[in-house]
Protein backbone atom coordinates (compact mmCIF):
# COMPACT_ATOMS: atom_id res chain seq x y z
CA UNK A 1 0.00 0.00 0.00
CA UNK A 2 1.22 3.73 -0.47
CA UNK A 3 2.36 5.52 2.75
CA UNK A 4 3.84 8.48 4.13
CA UNK A 5 6.19 7.72 7.09
CA UNK A 6 9.05 9.50 8.80
CA UNK A 7 12.18 7.58 9.81
CA UNK A 8 13.42 9.49 12.36
CA UNK A 9 12.63 12.95 14.28
CA UNK A 10 12.89 16.13 12.76
CA UNK A 11 10.64 18.81 10.82
CA UNK A 12 8.18 18.29 7.49
CA UNK A 13 11.41 17.04 5.40
CA UNK A 14 11.36 13.80 7.11
CA UNK A 15 8.44 12.66 5.37
CA UNK A 16 9.07 10.45 2.26
CA UNK A 17 6.58 8.30 0.18
CA UNK A 18 6.93 4.55 1.16
CA UNK A 19 5.44 0.91 -0.26
CA UNK A 20 4.48 -1.18 3.16
CA UNK A 21 2.78 -4.21 3.57
CA UNK A 22 -0.98 -3.74 3.88
CA UNK A 23 -1.42 -4.57 7.75
CA UNK A 24 -3.25 -7.81 8.94
CA UNK A 25 -6.04 -6.86 11.43
CA UNK A 26 -5.24 -9.13 15.11
CA UNK A 27 -8.03 -9.95 17.64
CA UNK A 28 -10.05 -6.64 18.44
CA UNK A 29 -9.00 -4.87 15.08
CA UNK A 30 -10.44 -3.66 11.91
CA UNK A 31 -8.84 -2.88 8.54
CA UNK A 32 -10.47 0.37 7.31
CA UNK A 33 -9.99 1.71 3.63
CA UNK A 34 -8.29 5.35 4.55
CA UNK A 35 -10.33 7.73 2.14
CA UNK A 36 -9.61 10.80 3.90
CA UNK A 37 -7.45 12.20 7.32
CA UNK A 38 -6.60 15.63 8.33
CA UNK A 39 -4.12 17.46 9.75
CA UNK A 40 -3.47 18.12 13.39
CA UNK A 41 -0.58 20.12 15.10
CA UNK A 42 0.28 17.33 17.38
CA UNK A 43 1.30 15.13 14.03
CA UNK A 44 4.17 17.25 13.68
CA UNK A 45 4.41 17.45 16.95
CA UNK A 46 5.47 13.97 17.65
CA UNK A 47 7.56 13.94 14.74
CA UNK A 48 9.75 16.66 16.13
CA UNK A 49 10.27 14.56 18.74
CA UNK A 50 9.09 17.32 20.88
CA UNK A 51 6.49 14.53 23.03
CA UNK A 52 9.36 11.80 23.28
CA UNK A 53 8.70 10.90 26.85
CA UNK A 54 5.03 10.14 26.63
CA UNK A 55 4.48 9.49 22.77
CA UNK A 56 7.76 7.79 21.35
CA UNK A 57 7.51 7.25 17.57
CA UNK A 58 8.30 3.72 16.31
CA UNK A 59 9.95 4.04 13.05
CA UNK A 60 8.86 3.89 10.16
CA UNK A 61 6.08 5.63 11.84
CA UNK A 62 2.57 6.17 9.74
CA UNK A 63 1.22 9.89 10.62
CA UNK A 64 -2.16 10.84 11.25
CA UNK A 65 -4.55 10.23 13.82
CA UNK A 66 -7.80 11.38 12.13
CA UNK A 67 -9.42 8.63 9.57
CA UNK A 68 -12.55 8.27 7.35
CA UNK A 69 -13.10 5.64 5.27
CA UNK A 70 -14.37 1.84 4.71
CA UNK A 71 -14.30 -1.08 6.71
CA UNK A 72 -12.93 -3.66 4.14
CA UNK A 73 -12.45 -6.49 7.39
CA UNK A 74 -12.06 -7.41 11.03
CA UNK A 75 -9.72 -9.74 13.28
CA UNK A 76 -10.97 -12.29 15.84
CA UNK A 77 -13.48 -10.48 18.58
CA UNK A 78 -15.07 -7.83 16.18
CA UNK A 79 -18.88 -8.04 15.77
CA UNK A 80 -21.18 -5.15 14.68
CA UNK A 81 -19.40 -4.23 11.69
CA UNK A 82 -20.15 -4.75 7.23
CA UNK A 83 -17.48 -4.79 4.54
CA UNK A 84 -17.80 -1.45 3.00
CA UNK A 85 -19.53 0.38 6.25
CA UNK A 86 -18.34 3.93 6.19
CA UNK A 87 -16.91 4.81 9.44
CA UNK A 88 -14.57 7.67 10.68
CA UNK A 89 -12.20 7.65 14.45
CA UNK A 90 -9.54 8.88 15.98
CA UNK A 91 -6.70 6.92 15.54
CA UNK A 92 -5.27 5.83 19.14
CA UNK A 93 -1.69 4.86 17.59
CA UNK A 94 -2.38 6.84 14.81
CA UNK A 95 -1.27 5.86 10.90
CA UNK A 96 -3.99 7.83 9.21
CA UNK A 97 -1.89 8.54 5.99
CA UNK A 98 -1.84 5.50 4.25
CA UNK A 99 -3.93 3.36 2.15
CA UNK A 100 -5.04 1.38 5.02
CA UNK A 101 -5.01 1.45 8.26
CA UNK A 102 -6.20 -0.24 12.05
CA UNK A 103 -8.59 1.09 14.12
CA UNK A 104 -10.31 -0.41 17.42
CA UNK A 105 -14.43 -0.89 17.40
CA UNK A 106 -14.44 1.31 20.21
CA UNK A 107 -13.43 4.16 18.63
CA UNK A 108 -14.92 4.23 15.47
CA UNK A 109 -18.32 5.89 14.77
CA UNK A 110 -20.79 5.04 11.56
CA UNK A 111 -20.48 8.10 9.24
CA UNK A 112 -24.13 9.97 8.99
CA UNK A 113 -25.89 9.46 5.43
CA UNK A 114 -25.48 13.03 4.09
CA UNK A 115 -21.69 13.50 5.28
CA UNK A 116 -18.93 13.01 2.93
CA UNK A 117 -15.50 11.95 3.52
CA UNK A 118 -13.89 15.14 4.11
CA UNK A 119 -15.78 16.26 7.42
CA UNK A 120 -15.80 12.69 8.46
CA UNK A 121 -11.60 13.33 8.24
CA UNK A 122 -12.18 16.43 9.82
CA UNK A 123 -14.00 16.23 12.69
CA UNK A 124 -12.80 13.50 15.02
CA UNK A 125 -9.65 14.99 16.71
CA UNK A 126 -10.41 18.77 16.73
CA UNK A 127 -14.23 18.14 16.62
CA UNK A 128 -13.53 16.18 20.18
CA UNK A 129 -10.95 18.26 22.02
CA UNK A 130 -13.88 21.42 21.66
CA UNK A 131 -16.23 19.23 23.09
CA UNK A 132 -14.48 18.02 26.36
CA UNK A 133 -12.84 21.25 26.60
CA UNK A 134 -16.20 22.88 26.48
CA UNK A 135 -18.12 20.03 28.88
CA UNK A 136 -15.69 18.38 30.80
CA UNK A 137 -12.90 20.96 31.76
CA UNK A 138 -15.12 24.11 31.23
CA UNK A 139 -18.66 22.71 33.37
CA UNK A 140 -20.68 23.91 30.10
CA UNK A 141 -24.04 21.86 29.75
CA UNK A 142 -24.51 20.95 25.92
CA UNK A 143 -28.03 22.35 26.22
CA UNK A 144 -29.62 25.40 27.44
CA UNK A 145 -26.07 26.91 28.10
CA UNK A 146 -26.16 30.22 29.94
CA UNK A 147 -22.64 30.98 30.34
CA UNK A 148 -20.27 33.30 28.05
CA UNK A 149 -17.58 31.41 26.30
CA UNK A 150 -14.73 33.25 24.65
CA UNK A 151 -12.52 31.03 21.97
CA UNK A 152 -9.00 32.55 21.44
CA UNK A 153 -8.06 30.83 17.88
CA UNK A 154 -11.90 31.11 16.70
CA UNK A 155 -11.25 30.55 13.51
CA UNK A 156 -8.55 27.62 13.31
CA UNK A 157 -9.38 23.56 13.56
CA UNK A 158 -10.40 23.54 17.40
CA UNK A 159 -11.60 27.07 17.54
CA UNK A 160 -13.97 27.36 15.04
CA UNK A 161 -15.70 23.81 15.57
CA UNK A 162 -15.67 25.35 19.77
CA UNK A 163 -17.36 28.09 18.69
CA UNK A 164 -20.43 26.12 16.94
CA UNK A 165 -20.71 23.59 19.85
CA UNK A 166 -20.83 26.49 22.33
CA UNK A 167 -23.75 28.33 19.75
CA UNK A 168 -25.65 25.20 19.48
CA UNK A 169 -25.42 24.39 23.63
CA UNK A 170 -26.84 28.18 24.00
CA UNK A 171 -24.08 29.86 24.86
CA UNK A 172 -22.84 33.34 24.19
CA UNK A 173 -19.87 32.99 22.00
CA UNK A 174 -17.06 35.84 21.84
CA UNK A 175 -14.33 34.75 19.21
CA UNK A 176 -10.96 36.00 18.89
CA UNK A 177 -9.46 35.72 16.03
CA UNK A 178 -7.75 38.27 12.90
CA UNK A 179 -9.41 40.74 11.32
CA UNK A 180 -9.50 39.25 8.23
CA UNK A 181 -11.46 36.00 9.62
CA UNK A 182 -14.37 38.14 11.57
CA UNK A 183 -17.12 37.32 9.42
CA UNK A 184 -16.52 33.58 9.10
CA UNK A 185 -16.12 33.39 12.57
CA UNK A 186 -19.84 35.60 12.71
CA UNK A 187 -20.89 33.16 10.48
CA UNK A 188 -20.07 30.27 12.42
CA UNK A 189 -22.55 31.63 15.24
CA UNK A 190 -20.29 34.25 17.65
CA UNK A 191 -22.30 37.53 19.06
CA UNK A 192 -18.83 38.56 19.27
CA UNK A 193 -15.94 38.90 17.58
CA UNK A 194 -12.78 40.69 19.09
CA UNK A 195 -9.79 41.41 16.37
CA UNK A 196 -6.62 40.38 19.02
CA UNK A 197 -4.42 42.95 16.43
CA UNK A 198 -6.63 46.19 17.28
CA UNK A 199 -5.23 48.47 20.10
CA UNK A 200 -6.69 47.26 22.89
CA UNK A 201 -8.62 44.09 21.92
CA UNK A 202 -9.89 43.50 25.51
CA UNK A 203 -10.77 46.30 27.29
CA UNK A 204 -14.37 46.72 26.94
CA UNK A 205 -14.58 42.75 27.57
CA UNK A 206 -17.59 41.76 29.58
CA UNK A 207 -16.35 38.75 32.44
CA UNK A 208 -16.36 35.26 30.51
CA UNK A 209 -17.35 32.56 32.55
CA UNK A 210 -15.15 30.14 30.26
CA UNK A 211 -12.05 31.14 28.26
CA UNK A 212 -11.34 28.02 25.93
CA UNK A 213 -7.49 28.86 25.15
CA UNK A 214 -6.92 27.25 21.24
CA UNK A 215 -3.26 29.51 20.86
CA UNK A 216 -1.31 28.81 23.96
CA UNK A 217 -2.02 31.90 25.54
CA UNK A 218 -1.01 32.95 29.82
CA UNK A 219 -3.77 32.00 32.30
CA UNK A 220 -2.15 34.69 34.30
CA UNK A 221 -3.60 37.45 31.45
CA UNK A 222 -7.01 35.75 31.00
CA UNK A 223 -7.70 35.62 34.81
CA UNK A 224 -8.88 38.69 35.34
CA UNK A 225 -11.23 38.33 31.83
CA UNK A 226 -13.49 35.89 33.86
CA UNK A 227 -16.01 35.86 36.70
CA UNK A 228 -15.56 34.53 40.51
CA UNK A 229 -16.28 31.06 39.17
CA UNK A 230 -14.63 31.24 35.65
CA UNK A 231 -12.53 28.62 34.15
CA UNK A 232 -9.26 28.83 32.24
CA UNK A 233 -8.94 25.92 29.70
CA UNK A 234 -6.04 25.64 27.72
CA UNK A 235 -5.98 22.63 24.91
CA UNK A 236 -2.38 23.40 24.03
CA UNK A 237 -0.99 23.40 27.88
CA UNK A 238 2.30 24.77 29.16
CA UNK A 239 4.07 24.62 32.42
CA UNK A 240 2.57 27.69 33.59
CA UNK A 241 -1.08 26.18 32.60
CA UNK A 242 -0.26 23.11 34.73
CA UNK A 243 1.33 25.05 37.69
CA UNK A 244 -1.69 27.58 37.47
CA UNK A 245 -3.87 24.84 37.64
CA UNK A 246 -2.25 22.96 40.88
CA UNK A 247 -2.56 26.44 42.30
CA UNK A 248 -6.08 27.02 41.35
CA UNK A 249 -7.68 24.07 43.20
CA UNK A 250 -7.47 26.99 46.24
CA UNK A 251 -8.82 29.45 44.21
CA UNK A 252 -12.66 30.27 42.78
CA UNK A 253 -11.55 31.04 39.06
CA UNK A 254 -9.74 27.56 37.70
CA UNK A 255 -7.49 26.54 34.79
CA UNK A 256 -7.69 23.38 33.62
CA UNK A 257 -5.45 21.68 30.61
CA UNK A 258 -7.36 19.68 28.47
CA UNK A 259 -6.30 15.88 27.64
CA UNK A 260 -8.43 14.02 24.68
CA UNK A 261 -10.14 10.68 25.58
CA UNK A 262 -11.04 9.79 22.35
CA UNK A 263 -14.53 7.92 22.46
CA UNK A 264 -17.27 6.56 20.21
CA UNK A 265 -19.69 8.46 22.23
CA UNK A 266 -18.31 11.69 21.60
CA UNK A 267 -18.12 11.45 18.27
CA UNK A 268 -21.55 10.49 17.84
CA UNK A 269 -22.64 13.51 19.42
CA UNK A 270 -20.93 15.71 16.69
CA UNK A 271 -22.09 13.47 14.07
CA UNK A 272 -25.76 14.38 15.19
CA UNK A 273 -24.59 18.12 15.34
CA UNK A 274 -23.36 17.99 12.25
CA UNK A 275 -26.64 16.27 11.00
CA UNK A 276 -28.74 19.11 12.64
CA UNK A 277 -26.91 21.27 10.59
CA UNK A 278 -25.63 22.94 13.66
CA UNK A 279 -21.94 22.14 12.89
CA UNK A 280 -19.56 22.11 9.83
CA UNK A 281 -16.31 21.95 8.88
CA UNK A 282 -14.75 24.80 7.67
CA UNK A 283 -12.07 23.31 4.98
CA UNK A 284 -8.80 25.38 4.74
CA UNK A 285 -7.04 23.75 2.08
CA UNK A 286 -6.88 19.81 0.28
CA UNK A 287 -3.70 18.25 -0.12
CA UNK A 288 -3.29 14.71 -1.72
CA UNK A 289 -1.56 12.07 0.28
CA UNK A 290 1.89 12.36 -1.54
CA UNK A 291 2.06 16.37 -0.58
CA UNK A 292 1.80 15.69 2.93
CA UNK A 293 5.18 17.74 3.92
CA UNK A 294 3.34 20.94 2.17
CA UNK A 295 0.13 20.44 3.82
CA UNK A 296 2.62 20.09 7.03
CA UNK A 297 4.24 23.51 6.57
CA UNK A 298 0.86 24.82 6.53
CA UNK A 299 0.04 23.49 9.44
CA UNK A 300 3.14 24.69 11.25
CA UNK A 301 2.75 28.11 10.00
CA UNK A 302 0.09 28.55 11.91
CA UNK A 303 -2.47 30.55 9.53
CA UNK A 304 -4.66 27.50 8.56
CA UNK A 305 -8.54 28.93 8.73
CA UNK A 306 -10.68 25.36 9.45
CA UNK A 307 -9.18 21.99 8.85
CA UNK A 308 -6.28 20.90 6.63
CA UNK A 309 -7.84 18.09 4.84
CA UNK A 310 -5.58 15.47 2.85
CA UNK A 311 -7.16 12.84 0.39
CA UNK A 312 -5.57 9.90 0.54
CA UNK A 313 -8.44 8.33 -2.31
CA UNK A 314 -6.96 4.63 -2.43
CA UNK A 315 -7.10 2.54 -5.15
CA UNK A 316 -10.33 0.77 -5.69
CA UNK A 317 -9.03 -2.82 -5.48
CA UNK A 318 -9.45 -4.61 -2.38
CA UNK A 319 -6.93 -5.43 0.07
Amino acid sequence: MRAIVFRSYGGSAVLEAADLPTPEPGRGQLLVRVRASSVNPIDWKVASGKFRPILRAHFPQVPGYDVAGEVVRWGPGVTGFAAGARVHARLIEGAACAEYTLARPQMITPIPAGMDFTTAAGLPLAGMTALQGLRDAGGMPLHGAKQRVLVMGASGGVGHLAVQIARAAGATVIGVCSAKNRALVQGLGAQEVIDYGAAEPYRDLAPCNIVLDCVGESPAAWLPHLVPAGRFVSIVPSPAVFLRSAWSFFSGKKVRPVFLKANEADLRILDDLASAGKLRVVVDQRFPLEELRAAWDRSIAGHAVGKIIIDVAPAASAA
